[in-house]
């Protein structure tokens, strides 16, 4: 009973490491997936205890007994080159502590027997999964060798052994491990390895002996646990995208730049903006100001592998002035009050970003210049509208215009007009009268703004001169009025009885009608 306890302890801690295996080949999830560094060069340092299994020792997981007399250490490093995710090879260095290797017999002391062996390793690894747990196998071929203690009676019973310096062995190497993730270029591992060296006798001394008497191999192992590290290749950056503004942006408004590349792309990468001239920027994402309108050719440069590679997008933005609502300060006319004959120039004061003219005249007629000229045909008030249409909306300003008739310039210059005469104590118009009115007459429709006031008179001797006066004022304004001038533009008046010395001589001059011109 008590050596079937013994074997059972012994097989404790493969029993542990054969259920973390199990766990660990479980199904992962995809997103559980990682990757370890594919066409890179590793290092593998790692440390654990040793054990030995041939003539001298059945079981690679005795702890008991003089095992840990001194430390059964194993130390080595494996350098090799990842050459897919899942698939290695690397050269092994080790060495370690048999501190069993040469315990011949139950009697024998092995404290001063030279119990360390060297060995060097072609491994070929392969993992089983790609999950952040991930046992794998590894297979390959070794070479070793260290001074041992040939097996004797008299070295078992008393000491009296022989050192043999010349015992290199070769053979095969297998193992199982566990690699734990910490990131894309590390990894922890826990692993058994073991050799399988012939010629039997040359790491333990024993040549007559095996763990099986048939096969004549002796088996160096170690239990460990270590780093791997890759030495990643640069993977060169690459820019996915570069996020600009669409729209036009103002001048002194700061505008937001961002770019986006591989995300397995080595580290450092460093980031410089280009702004056509108007400065730079570093950084994923960045802020910039342009002080003048225009159009700019914007760049990002990712570089990474010490300059050594490249990766460049551009884009265009186009920079202009803010948008400021428009404001019309104020409106002019050349003539607030033209004649249909004359032309007139508007103009305003606009202060605001840059925009559309639109004035309307108020007679139907309309024009898009900012200063148009217009010219009425109608006498009449008008009012002249301006619409301003920007970047911020439409405002729009009116103003009030009286336009009048034309007017020649006879009737602007024009200060006296033709008198009617007439017979003595007469008022009816004679034909000599008739042909003076006729010139004032086409002066009256000519000049439409030009009113008249008509004064009658009466010479000495002439009987009711008051009456008579007023009568014959009244037969001019009659034959204006005929002949198309209307009666609001006339008065009349009679004067009554013409006063002596009148600078026309005779009485008859005494005897008329003046038409004189009123504006």
């Amino acid at each position: 009973m008590s050596h079937w306890r013994t074997q059972m302890r012994k097989l404790v801690p493969l029993f542990l490491f054969i259920a973390l295996l199990i766990v660990s080949l479980a199904p992962q999830s995809a997103s559980a997936q990682v990757e370890r560094g594919e066409g890179s060069v590793y290092i593998r340092p790692h440390v654990g205890i040793s054990y030995y299994m041939g003539d001298n020792e059945k079981s690679p997981f005795n702890f008991d007994g003089g095992m840990f007399d001194t430390l059964p250490y194993n130390l080595g490093v494996e350098l090799g080159y990842q050459f897919t995710s899942d698939y290695s090879l690397g050269l092994a260095i080790r060495t370690g502590d048999y501190n069993q290797i040469t315990d011949f017999e139950v009697p024998t002391d092995t404290k001063d027997h030279p119990t360390t062996r060297w060995g060097v390793a072609l491994i070929a690894r392969k993992l089983l999964s790609q999950g952040k747990i991930a046992p794998y196998w590894m297979a390959g071929l070794n070479v070793g060798g260290g001074s041992t203690y040939v097996y004797s009676v008299a070295c078992a019973n008393n000491g009296a052994c022989v050192e043999d310096s010349d015992n290199m062995a070769y053979g095969v190497t297998f193992g199982l491990g566990l690699d734990f993730y910490i990131n894309r270029s590390t990894s922890f591992f826990l692993q058994t390895v073991l050799d399988a060296q012939t010629p039997d006798g040359n790491p333990d001394g024993n040549p007559d002996g095996s763990v099986n008497d048939n096969f004549g191999v002796d088996f160096l192992g170690a239990h460990s646990a270590g780093i791997k590290y890759n030495f990643k290749r640069v993977i060169p950056v690459e820019l996915t995208d570069m996020i600009c503004p669409i729209d036009a942006v103002d001048t002194g408004a700061p505008v937001t730049f961002t770019a986006s590349m591989n995300e397995d792309a080595t580290q450092p990468v460093n980031l410089l903006w280009t702004f056509d001239g108007d400065g730079s920027a570093e950084g994923m994402t960045v802020s910039h100001t342009f002080a003048r309108t225009g159009e700019y050719n914007v760049g990002v440069t990712a570089t990474n592998g010490n300059g050594k590679y490249t990766s460049v997008m551009t884009c265009p933005v186009t920079v202009k002035d803010p948008c400021l609502p428009a404001q019309i300060t104020s409106m002019r006319a050349s003539n607030m009050s033209p004649d249909t004959e004359t032309a007139v120039s508007f103009s305003a004061n606009v202060s605001g970003s840059e925009g559309t003219y639109h004035w309307m005249f108020g007679d139907g007629s309309m024009s898009m210049d900012e200063n148009p000229t217009h010219t009425y045909e109608e006498a009449g008030t008008y009012m002249v509208v301006l619409e301003i249409k920007n970047c911020a909306g439409t405002i729009r300003r009116e103003m009030t215009i009286t336009v009048d008739p034309y007017e020649a310039a006879i009737c602007r210059e024009i200060t006296e007009m033709n008198s009617a005469y007439f017979d003595r104590n007469s008022s009816a118009l004679t034909e000599e009268g008739r042909a003076a009115l006729q010139e004032n007459l086409e002066i009256l429709l000519e000049c439409p703004n030009l009113n008249a006031r008509v004064e009658g008179w009466a010479s000495a001797g002439e009987r009711r001169p008051q009456e008579l006066s007023d009568d014959r004022a009244r037969a001019v304004e009659q034959f204006y009025v005929d002949n198309g001038v209307t009666a609001g533009r006339l008065v009349t008046t009679g004067m009554g009885r013409s006063g002596m010395g009148s600078k026309k001589e005779g009485l008859s001059q005494f005897r008329r009608a003046d038409t004189i011109p009123v504006r």
